[in-house]
């Protein structure tokens, strides 16, 4: 499968690195060390914000 997303990237530039980054570590998906394979570039867990809501004191 990493053959495919490999050459899904670097030959057919039908896949973006954002794509490639939504598959890292899912069952089907591919591995942070074969998104550096593919890509060139390590792989970095795209960060959540949580929203907090604050209540004003008086």
């Amino acid at each position: 499968m990493v053959q495919i997303y490999t050459w899904a990237y670097q030959d057919w530039k039908t896949i973006t690195k954002e794509t490639l980054a939504t598959i890292v570590g899912l069952p089907d998906g591919i591995t942070a060390d074969d998104y550096k394979n593919i890509t060139g570039e390590a792989y970095v867990a795209p960060t959540t914000q949580a929203t907090t809501t604050s209540t004003p004191t008086n």
